[in-house]
């Protein structure tokens, strides 16, 4: 195809185009913007409907998207230019808030976005008794749609692109591909020989006044010098090192996040789907539960089934059984169904429920009252100390030389012993309060709260693994990829050290969030009424 930059100058003047025409979609409008919006999009009409499957009213993400896609996108064109050096000029530093230009910091958007996405939903929870993790579950994870569609836009303002390779290797993409498989070189720092303090970009059609019948005008294009090297443009145009194909790493990406996204959606959460071998319904119950992977019952005459009430309606499937007796409809159900009914659409038990719930509203009275009486005690403590201190320092000064020790040794013994009594009810009031439950909101009653909820110990993900493993998987996927790009379309550009540290601790993270969400949070902090990866 090209080989120097000249060829592709040359190429857009045949076209009768500008490079800036290459950023626009259809030749009509910035395809960025427009592939961020339709990226956005998908996330809300993705999130939209897992949220109906799982009824969770839509009124919070309705609100949520007005707060939280403004300050996103803040956040993505802030943080995705503010370490470059052109922006780093009071006279372009506004220029970070371009948002349809070049340079869009995805972890930008994350984090701001997150910020105010937790903190409305976090208070919503509150209101609506369904856990926030519930809420980060189903909207972080789709991101990844978004982010895949998304970086479409990248490729039309060529950028993410990866290391470079030989045309052979890419010729097999559709022209509108391969034709941006390279980056614009930088001609920001070249100025005019004869006319210092003249920039190339000063002159919109630059490209074309170098030209002159389609061939370069080296009188012109030998005036334009790098002001730092001296490099002039004619060099730069025909060398031929200076031009290189790289490969889609935008595209990698994109793959990247839907096979995360599909890993996530259907394998980490119906994880207990297929790890609970030997405690599983069918095993359980095996007449309640005919299915394919039942050994007992394939399928069940509706008279055998055995059958409760659950939050929503089980589904069934009539399947035709043909036997010594002639032909019959029995019953079946998909492994989604006989999870439903087994443990994610049970009634929890009323009477288990209603004495854990009486059990934990005497434990907070408890430690409301406690807390109150542990208080007014220190307030006691200290005005009776005071107290102490002003009626000794009154006597102190009419008491004889020889008794004043006497009774500062008095003062002393007393203060010991007052201080001795609030240390002994301190440690009182510790003993039967932790820490935890104090200060974090620890439920003492957690792990009889979970053991009502599941009686029979399934093996099932919690609320908030999703969306630690969103934050653990992407920030492998990009540490990974981060190897193949340039330095300035780092997370943190320009900053290599930093950058992977961050990376670090974004995987250490998403760790974190899944170890606590599965292993810690479902026995110290649910209460009674909540919607979690269940009802409770």
């Amino acid at each position: 195809m090209w080989s120097t930059y000249d060829d592709y100058y040359k190429w857009l003047l045949s076209q009768n185009t500008t490079p800036g025409d290459m950023r626009l979609l259809f030749g009509l409008v910035p395809a960025y913007p427009v592939f961020m919006f339709l990226g956005i999009c998908l996330v809300i009409l993705v999130t939209a409907i897992q949220m109906n499957r799982r009824k969770v009213p839509l009124r919070e993400l309705e609100i949520g998207i007005l707060i939280i896609v403004p300050i996103g996108i803040i956040g993505g064109t802030f943080f995705g230019k503010v370490f470059l050096p052109n922006y780093q000029s009071w006279s372009n530093f506004y220029k970070v808030f371009f948002f349809w230009q070049p340079g869009m910091s995805f972890f930008g958007a994350l984090l701001l976005g997150s910020a105010a996405g937790f903190g409305w939903f976090y208070k919503r929870s509150k209101v609506t008794q369904i856990s926030m993790w519930v809420y980060l579950d189903l909207i972080l994870v789709n991101i990844l749609l978004g982010h895949a569609l998304g970086r479409w836009g990248n490729l039309y303002n060529q950028e993410i692109l990866g290391n470079p390779v030989s045309y052979e290797s890419i010729s097999w993409m559709p022209n509108f591909i391969k034709h941006r498989l390279f980056y614009f070189p930088n001609l920001m720092y070249y100025e005019n020989s004869l006319e210092p303090g003249r920039h190339i970009y000063d002159d919109p059609l630059w490209f074309k006044s170098i030209y002159s019948n389609g061939i370069l005008n080296l009188s012109i294009t030998n005036n334009w010098k790098h002001i730092e090297t001296g490099e002039t443009l004619t060099e730069l145009l025909t060398n031929k090192s200076l031009f290189q194909y790289r490969s889609p790493l935008f595209l990698i990406e994109g793959l990247g996040n839907i096979i995360l996204w599909l890993l996530i959606t259907f394998g980490v959460r119906n994880i207990n789907r297929f790890s609970n071998k030997k405690n599983n319904p069918w095993s359980l119950q095996p007449e309640a539960y005919p299915s394919f992977w039942n050994p007992k019952f394939k399928s069940i005459s509706e008279k055998k089934l055995i059958d409760w009430y659950t939050l929503a309606p089980v589904k069934y499937r009539k399947v035709k059984i043909t036997n010594e007796d002639g032909e019959s409809y029995e019953l079946t159900m998909s492994l989604r169904s006989v999870w439903n009914k087994a443990y994610y659409w049970v009634e929890p038990d009323y009477e288990s429920n209603k004495k854990l719930f009486s059990q934990i509203e005497e434990w907070r009275s408890d430690l409301y009252n406690a807390t109150l009486k542990y208080q007014s005690d220190k307030k006691q403590f200290k005005i009776k100390l005071e107290k102490m201190k002003n009626e000794f320092n009154k006597k102190y000064k009419f008491t004889k030389s020889n008794l004043q020790e006497e009774l500062k040794t008095q003062y002393k013994n007393n203060v010991t012993l007052e201080k001795q009594k609030m240390k002994e009810k301190q440690i009182e009031f510790n003993n039967k309060f932790s820490f935890g439950q104090r200060y974090l909101g620890v439920n003492p009653y957690g792990k009889e709260l979970e053991k009502a909820n599941n009686p029979n110990g399934f093996i099932v993900t919690r609320c908030g693994v999703s969306a630690g493993s969103y934050i653990l998987g992407y920030g492998i996927l990009r540490t990974i990829l981060e190897t193949q790009r340039q330095a300035t379309e780092y997370m943190i550009p320009n900053h290599v050290v930093v950058n992977f540290l961050v990376l670090s601790l974004i995987i250490l993270t998403g760790i974190f969030i899944i170890v606590m969400t599965q292993f810690v949070i479902p026995y110290k902090w649910r209460e009674i009424g909540w919607l979690y990866e269940k009802t409770y």
